[in-house]
């Protein structure tokens, strides 16, 4: 082979390399589906509803303000946890009510509306009963989130899910 054949050749071999590197060859990467949302995402906005429903339900009935003080802040504490664990992706915490923004009650239903769209029964032992509701379904949401989970959140889910089913029973 002449040297001349040789140095046309790696040049254009060169030129193809250096194409391919820039132009979508087999070097760049590939495209790639955003990653679908993180699943705390919805168990946070969750927490928050809770706290929001105990904040209403203590508005509306003060009496109950002493029996429902700790569970509330101890959804207070998972809502914290799972801002931990979501870093960055974690939403800001709502903006609580003004006060001037009071309850209204439904004259049709009986029952109270905050601003926040949750509504509280007209009786003490409805609102409880209405809570101790939202525990169970939580406590639910939880476990079954914490199955397909990967193990460090699958704990954390799983703690949060045994706290909402003892609620259940302190407000019992």
């Amino acid at each position: 082979m002449a040297r001349r054949s040789v140095l046309i050749g790696g040049s254009v071999g060169v030129g193809l390399l250096v194409a391919g590197c820039t132009a979508g060859g087999p070097s760049s990467p590939a495209p790639t589906t955003p990653a679908p949302p993180d699943p705390l995402l919805a168990e946070l906005t969750d927490e928050r509803r809770l706290i929001a429903a105990y904040d209403a339900t203590v508005a509306r009935h003060p009496a109950l303000r002493a029996r429902l003080t700790a569970v509330r802040d101890e959804h207070a504490a998972h809502a914290a946890a799972l801002v931990t664990a979501l870093g960055p992706a974690a939403p800001p915490s709502p903006t609580t009510p003004a006060a001037s923004a009071s309850p209204t009650v439904s004259l049709s239903t009986g029952v109270e509306s905050s601003g926040s769209g949750s509504r509280v029964p007209a009786t003490p032992a409805a609102a409880v009963a209405a809570l101790r509701a939202a525990e169970r379904a939580a406590a639910s949401a939880r476990g079954t989130v914490a199955l397909t989970a990967p193990p460090d959140r699958a704990r954390l889910l799983a703690g949060i899910s045994a706290s909402e089913a003892s609620h259940v029973a302190v407000l019992t």
